[in-house]
């Protein structure tokens, strides 16, 4: 295997931030730079930023990849880290312009895992471009420094931000992201931060039963909860102010106080799981208190029921058990009919005229049984 790739380039700026761009064979995109994939590892934290490959897309830019006449301006991305060196050309004057140097760049080749490149957009496209028949064809490649995860990973989601992408995948990496993001992925920070807590806490009523790309195909975990269901609830309730969350956020200086907001989900719903037992943890075509419409519905009843309560109140918990367990005659989560809503337990659906019925009608029996 030879030590080093090198090709011709060009470097530029932004606000200090070293650019090159360049162009290589399509044989050699997979030489130096490596697919990281997202996972846990074994202290379960968040490795990696891409999702599985998709061979139905891969499929199909191999196809056209193998036609006659094409054309393929498409840029694979990359982030590299200081073992790639640039060599500024002889004659500045000559090879340089207002906005780039040209020179040349220098890639450590090195077994897999141990590359100096990682994709962060093109991944489907990289894998094609390594099968096709045109292994010379030249493919633009624009590549920055970046040794730290925490800028790949913030690069990544902003490019792929308009893309069609789970929005599951892109809230696993949120919480990683110390850097200003746009306002639509900002409010959603918090939200993935604590659902992150919420599905890897053993103490969690939720743990290991909220969907996470990094976590499929785990035999540990047996997800059956969206994880848009409780990001949904988490933000409605933090940033509403009649949300029972809402007041611990901006506190102290601005920051958020996590601790209390944990004590208060993880009181009510292990209530919720003690009350509701025999419907809790069952897939959702079984259960509806599991199902996007069920989990919306008594997550705004969380507001109702923990609105102004003191987090380190230990009479809390008893106070909760006893109104659910009021209410517990009015639900049919698993089996019977829904009374005044006309619909039997399997009818109900995730749509949002089941989901204001649904909430309306738990919130209208609480305040009857208080």
């Amino acid at each position: 295997m030879k030590n080093n790739f090198t090709t011709r380039a060009l470097e530029t700026k932004q606000n200090n931030q070293k650019i090159y761009s360049f162009f290589i064979p399509a044989k050699e995109i997979l030489s130096f730079s490596d697919i990281s994939r997202i996972h846990r590892d074994e202290q379960g934290e968040l490795q990696g930023l891409q999702r599985k490959e998709v061979k139905k897309h891969i499929n199909d830019i191999l196809e056209y990849l193998n036609m006659e006449n094409i054309l393929f301006p498409n840029s694979i991305l990359l982030a590299i880290n200081k073992e790639v060196k640039f060599t500024k050309a002889r004659g500045i004057k000559l090879n340089s312009d207002k906005y780039s140097m040209s020179g040349t760049l220098s890639i450590p080749v090195k077994e897999e895992g141990f590359r100096p490149a990682w994709i962060v957009d093109g991944q489907q496209r990289a894998i094609a471009l390594s099968k096709c028949n045109k292994p010379d064809l030249p493919i633009p490649v624009v590549a920055f420094i970046a040794d730290s995860l925490e800028v790949q990973r913030e690069q990544f989601i902003r490019v792929n931000k308009t893309k069609p992408l789970p929005k599951g995948f892109i809230d696993e990496l949120l919480p990683t992201i110390n850097g200003i993001l746009p306002s639509d992925l900002d409010s959603r920070k918090i939200p993935s931060a604590i659902t992150e807590l919420l599905n890897f806490d053993p103490k969690s009523p939720f743990y290991g039963l909220i969907q996470k790309v990094s976590v499929e195909n785990n035999e540990n975990f047996k997800p059956i909860i969206a994880h848009n269901s409780i990001i949904t609830i988490l933000k409605n309730s933090l940033n509403n102010t009649a949300g029972c969350l809402f007041p611990y956020v901006g506190v102290n200086n601005g920051e958020t106080d996590l601790d209390s907001i944990l004590k208060i989900i993880y009181t009510y719903w292990n209530c919720v799981k003690k009350v509701f037992i025999e419907d809790w943890g069952k897939p959702s075509n079984q259960s509806r208190l599991m199902h996007g419409t069920g989990i919306f519905a008594i997550g705004a009843l969380m507001d109702t029921i923990m609105r102004n309560v003191n987090p380190d109140d230990k009479r809390i918990e008893s106070r909760v058990l006893k109104e659910l367990q009021k209410l517990k005659p009015y639900c049919k989560w698993s089996s019977g009919t829904w009374e005044e809503l006309n619909l039997e337990w399997k009818d109900i659906q995730n749509i949002p005229l089941h989901k204001k019925l649904l909430t309306t009608y738990l919130i209208r029996q609480f305040n009857k049984e208080i």
